[in-house]
């Protein structure tokens, strides 16, 4: 019986330090606040290995664009997506 009772003890401490972890983990992905994408540099454009777009209506405070840049992320707002759009078109057409 005491070994019953000392299983469960560990899986409800095992499942509550999962929870924390995730939540935190969860709330830092989220972007706290953003840069216009007009102070973004073209040359920091070309650069951008993928994007993510952030929703209000989740998990998040504000609407957001994620873009990950040499391995960091740059919040911006969603004017970013028609530029990096323009920048993939112009750089297809150039070759």
């Amino acid at each position: 019986m005491e070994l019953k009772a000392t299983s469960v003890l560990l899986l409800v401490c095992v499942t509550t330090i999962i929870i924390l972890t995730s939540t935190e983990v969860d709330a830092i992905a989220c972007c706290l606040k953003i840069t216009p994408s007009k102070m973004i540099p073209k040359r920091m454009l070309v650069s951008v290995s993928k994007h993510q777009i952030q929703d209000k209506s989740g998990r998040c405070d504000i609407d957001a664009v994620i873009l990950f840049i040499k391995r960091k992320r740059h919040c911006t707002d969603h004017a970013v997506l028609d530029r990096l759009k323009r920048l993939k078109k112009h750089r297809s057409i150039k070759g």
